[in-house]
């Protein structure tokens, strides 16, 4: 066992113990049907975003990917607050980890082989995205707007961008660096073309989250009252 996997078991272990913490909090009799349907359905959308190519990842460069599946997992966080958006958020991680064992095609993909780096991220997106949201539903006059849920939308979007290129960096930072560190004059050329195709990227997919996650959110809450 190699250095990098030894943090990533002790990383996962400590995330792990702190998840049980809260979730031995709820007791078998209050898990509903309608529970596990939503969750088999938020699931199922991520497992099958994940799987069709070009659908839940999409490859715009030979070395860089955009992705879809942060909309529903920031979804069902908004509406079922951390506990499901540590779950959903997990299951962004795996798809991500199969889709590189599976379909990578440039040397930044090929880093998300490694679990540390394709599912630690999406597990903390995840997780925090439910924590801020549950905040913001307890503040009733911000939570009736739509643009709070929106901005939200918009920077745990780039918190997502941001904690992936973080893990990135601490796991490899000799290779992270050299992209950005370097002062040959082709390599800043490069270093420079890969910052600003990430940086769109970020910008799009917090973007379109933004219109996306309170339209959709607002709207299956009105329904689930309804419901109710």
């Amino acid at each position: 066992m190699n250095y990098d996997t030894l943090i990533f078991w002790i990383l996962l272990l400590v995330w792990g113990v702190f998840a049980l913490a809260f979730y031995k909090r709820t007791s078998p009799s209050k898990i509903k049907t309608r529970d596990i349907t939503l969750d088999a359905m938020f699931l199922g959308i991520i497992i099958l975003m994940g799987a069709v190519p070009q659908l839940g990842y999409i490859q715009i460069l030979p070395w860089l990917s955009l992705t879809l599946l942060h909309l529903p997992v920031l979804i069902g966080a908004y509406l079922f607050g951390w506990k499901r958006g540590l779950l959903y958020g997990t299951a962004f991680g795996v798809t991500s980890w199969i889709v590189a064992l599976t379909r990578a095609s440039g040397a930044l993909d090929v880093l998300f082989v490694y679990p540390w780096i394709s599912v630690l991220p999406r597990m903390l997106f995840g997780g925090l995205s439910g924590l801020l949201f549950q905040v913001m539903r307890k503040m009733p006059k911000i939570d009736k707007t739509g643009w709070a849920c929106g901005l939200l939308s918009f920077i745990l979007t780039c918190l997502h961008t941001g904690l992936v290129f973080l893990d990135l960096y601490i796991f490899y930072p000799t290779m992270i660096g050299a992209a950005f560190a370097s002062t040959d004059p082709v390599a800043v050329g490069v270093g420079i073309t890969f910052a600003l195709a990430i940086l769109l990227g970020m910008v799009g997919e917090a973007s379109l989250a933004a219109i996306v996650v309170p339209v959709t959110g607002r709207a299956l809450r009105k329904v689930e009252k309804s419901k109710e």
